[in-house]
């Protein structure tokens, strides 16, 4: 069964704003996403803590009946404490970087997400459902670069409410689709070059 992770819809606001929640054109991403998935085998919703992916979540729990778990280690790389000129400033070189660059804190977090990950991966095949996750850009990267060995902070760009499918097991991820936009039409796809909420397309 496979592990659906999904970025959060375009949010309101930029790094000014430390929990921005989804802008209108973010909500339509949102139900987007949802009507695409609803005949999938959803059985666990697991969500970051904060609010732009608790909205996107929410047409989701409502077309499969599901409470939505928030998970921290899910959530975005940034500190929550981090001003937002420092986020500014980090994001261009951290993006642009590699794994085997990043300093230790870094690396423990990336350690959290993928651990995470692959628990939820492995729990749902027990299951015999799906397992849906909606996170963030660089978690979401995350997982993708461990599943393709890609090194690479960024290893491929992940539009809002994007849908990457992974295939866990107990050594890992393997992708089927990373960061797919089928489900929505071209004015839909926003954010494929930037991690901070209310960037650019």
């Amino acid at each position: 069964m496979p592990l659906i992770m999904i970025r959060h819809g375009l949010a309101t606001a930029g790094v000014d704003s430390l929990d921005p929640g989804l802008d209108p054109l973010g909500l339509r991403q949102a139900d987007a996403t949802a009507e695409f998935l609803r005949g999938s085998d959803v059985g666990r919703l697991v969500v970051s803590p904060l609010r732009r992916t608790r909205e996107t979540a929410q047409p989701l729990a409502e077309a499969f009946g599901l409470a939505a778990e928030i998970r921290e280690e899910v959530a975005e790389v940034f500190d929550p404490a981090m001003p937002a000129t420092e986020r500014t400033a980090m994001i261009g070189p951290f993006m642009a970087g590699r794994w085997t660059d990043q300093p230790p804190h870094l690396l423990d977090w990336r350690k959290r997400v993928v651990r995470t990950l692959i628990e939820l991966g492995v729990a749902g095949k027990a299951a015999g459902h799906d397992v849906v996750v909606v996170s963030h850009y660089i978690a979401i990267g995350v997982a993708i670069g461990l599943a393709t060995n890609d090194d690479r902070v960024v290893p491929m760009p992940i539009p809002n409410c994007s849908i990457t499918i992974l295939e866990a097991g107990r050594l890992g991820l393997s992708l089927i689709a990373g960061a797919t936009t089928p489900h929505l039409s071209g004015e839909l796809v926003t954010g494929a070059r930037t991690a901070l909420p209310g960037g650019p397309a």
